[in-house]
């Protein structure tokens, strides 16, 4: 099952961060019996989801180790609980705070939105 983490937003793959972040999640779930509450669609399709592994709460985890920030909506937290995981990761400069000025991921797809060519696409066939 692929799941959009609930509440907070990783760095894009190619960003800064990117891989490392995945490889974190990866590591920590990779193999493992996890819970998912989940949160419905979000506006694209995507279901949105909340990981727990052994009590943990894997998606806090991601900010609380630099790893992801706190999503927000209309400057709003959608989980003020985890404002608390960027403070502290931000103020111990771990992870993506350890760069002098880490680039949020939503302002990176917007810079990268404008600068990228689009991808050609292969028509498909009409069977």
């Amino acid at each position: 099952m692929r799941v959009r983490l609930y509440g907070i937003d990783a760095p894009e793959s190619k960003q800064a961060w990117g891989q490392k972040s995945k490889q974190a999640l990866s590591t920590a779930v990779a193999g493992k019996t996890v819970k998912v509450v989940n949160h419905g669609p979000d506006v694209y399709g995507r279901e949105l989801g909340t990981i727990w592994l052994d009590g943990y709460d894997i998606n806090a985890s991601m900010v609380d180790s630099g790893l992801a920030w706190v999503y927000r909506f209309q400057d709003e937290a959608v989980v003020p609980s985890y404002i608390k995981f960027d403070t502290g990761a931000k103020n111990a400069s771990i992870g993506l705070w350890s760069d002098k000025s880490p680039i949020p991921p939503w302002e990176w797809r917007q810079i990268n939105k404008k600068t990228e060519k689009p991808e050609k696409k292969t028509p498909r066939p009409n069977w």
